[in-house]
């Protein structure tokens, strides 16, 4: 249960900030170009190039394009619902439980020992 839970924020929360990034850097209340931050943040550090390259069109094309990143990763994560699950909970139950998962992951590479009649029966023969 926590497992589909944790998904399911995980899926809100890339579709919401997907959206933000997609509608935030071309909307004309909250301009992209008057931000108060920015522009005091490049004052302190005498970055005013940091600023003007901030306000260009290439970033708010950036910037929406890391939006529509994150819708589709939002999406791919609906699609992909039950599997998502399946391997969060095996990935959980790993770490909850080592020692069961561990000695049942590992092979056996130790090289075969012919029965004791074989290396009787090998000896004459040599």
């Amino acid at each position: 249960m926590s497992a589909k839970i944790t998904i399911l924020f995980f899926i809100l929360i890339c579709l919401e900030i997907g959206l933000l990034l997609v509608i935030l850097p071309w909307l004309q209340v909250p301009s992209w170009s008057e931000n108060y931050f920015l522009m005091l943040a490049a004052d302190k550090l005498h970055w005013l190039w940091f600023a003007n390259a901030m306000k260009s069109g290439y970033v708010r094309g950036a910037v929406t394009g890391l939006g529509l990143v994150n819708i589709m990763i939002g999406v791919w994560e609906i699609v992909n619902f039950k599997k998502t699950v399946a391997a969060f909970q095996v990935q959980l139950e790993r770490e909850l439980n080592p020692r069961k998962t561990e000695a049942a992951s590992l092979s056996d590479n130790r090289p075969v020992q012919p029965a004791a009649g074989e290396q009787r029966e090998a000896r004459r023969i040599d």
